[in-house]
Formats: C-alpha cells, structure tokens, sequence
C-alpha cells in the first residue's frame, strides 16, 4: 500500500523552525530606582520541554552551588499532530510543475492537512520579566499570524503556514521556605496549519501522437521536437 520510494520534504521541520524564529530575537530591559536603564538581556531560547528546566531550577534545593541556571529563558515544544478535516481537498488532485528545460514536468498528490500543537514555556524569576516578555509575544498575534515556508522546493511551493495563540496561562511557583527559589512559568499554547505532501513524481512530455482513423481510413500524425515548436500535420491515405 505504501510507497517503496524514500522521500523527506522537511515540510513540519521547516515550520517548526520557522515558528522558533518568531521568539529568537525577544530582550527584556532592567531599570535602577530613578528609571535610568540597568542593562539589556536578550532571552535564549531552546527547543526542550518544560520539565527540563523546573528540574534544573530545582536541582540544588541546599544552595551550594554558586551558579544557577540563568532566568529568563524560553523553550518550546510539540505537543500533537492532528489531521484537518476542514482542509481536506480532492486526494486526486495534482500540482504540477514543469522543468526549465521543457524536458519533463515533476507533480505531486494534493498535500494532506495537519494542525500541529506547540507549547512555548516563557520561565522568569520575577513577574516584571514574564510581562515584559509577555508584551512582545501578545500583540502580534490578534490571535493569528502567517508566516511563509518554503514547503516543497522541488515545485517551488512557498505555502502560508497560520500560527494561532489558543490561550495563555501562568503559574508562579512562590511557596515554599526562604531557601527556595521562584520562579514564574508562562506557557503560551499555539496551533499550525500547516500541510504534509507525498511523493514527488517525475514524467516525460508528450511530443508525438498518432491517431488511426478507421471510418475515414486514413492515419493522422502530430510531430514535435520540443514544446514550444510547432506542430507538424500530416495525413495518409491507406490502400
């Protein structure tokens, strides 16, 4: 049933990295007392889970190490795959695309449709950091915003992957004794539409036919050297 042939158009991993530069370049700004600016600190971001991190803040309960883990920092992660029924279009369907050369033509299936789940984890030490962060992620997203990837190269397909902002919630993690560290977790959850595409499929152009006309018995050939050249009739009478 499935195909024999190996094929890995990096549609999803190209979305993915397309979504993680969305939050790449986010710094948040530290003030004195009289306002005056502190020092800039731009947010490293990673793609790891958020568990990762709260096992690391909380790896040295004793406190005898002098470095930890530096705050803020963000990470993101896919959580699900789920097939778009809405988006569903005609399986049959092809796209095609014909080479340079004039020489043959690629196509491929219509694309099957996959919304993909990703949590972004925005983890602070204080409230001031998250909101900052938080302000620079919120109005972008009205809840929507597209961005554009280059899907399937072979065809020059460049598709509008939407990225929606589901909902956003925030934990503060402040109980505890005086030797326990805080921190605050935002986690912004985030839908793509994005597509998946099969094979792609590689066939000749055709440059002749003929045709037998039986009731008028006579044979009817079309030539051509290339695609652009023009067709040469030619009509036989058969004996």
């Amino acid at each position: 049933m499935l195909n024999n042939s190996t094929y890995y158009h990096q549609a999803i991993r190209k979305s993915i990295v397309a979504f993680g530069r969305l939050f790449s370049d986010i710094r948040i700004v530290r003030k004195n007392k009289d306002e005056t600016k502190q020092q800039t600190v731009k947010v490293p971001l990673t793609y790891a889970p958020k568990e990762k991190w709260l096992v690391r803040l909380e790896s040295d309960p004793t406190l005898d190490n002098y470095t930890y883990v530096s705050l803020p920092r963000m990470s993101f992660e896919i959580v699900s795959y789920m097939y778009d029924s809405q988006r569903k279009t005609n399986k049959l369907n092809r796209i095609t695309c014909e080479n340079l050369n004039g020489t043959n033509k690629k196509s491929v299936f219509s694309p099957a449709p996959y919304n993909i789940d990703i949590s972004l984890y925005v983890i602070s030490k204080t409230q001031e950091d998250g909101m900052q962060i938080l302000e620079q992620i919120l109005p972008i997203f009205t809840p929507e915003y597209t961005l554009s990837v280059q899907a399937l190269p072979d065809l020059n397909i460049k598709q509008a992957v939407p990225v929606i902002l589901n909902s956003v919630q925030v934990n503060d993690e402040y109980d505890g004794d005086f030797q326990t560290r805080r921190f605050v977790t935002h986690t912004l959850n985030f839908q793509m539409k994005t597509n998946v595409y099969g094979n792609v499929s590689e066939q000749g152009i055709i440059l002749s036919s003929i045709s037998n006309l039986e009731e008028q018995n006579r044979t009817y050939t079309a030539t051509g050297t290339t695609p652009d050249d023009p067709i040469v009739e030619n009509w036989e009478d058969e004996f």
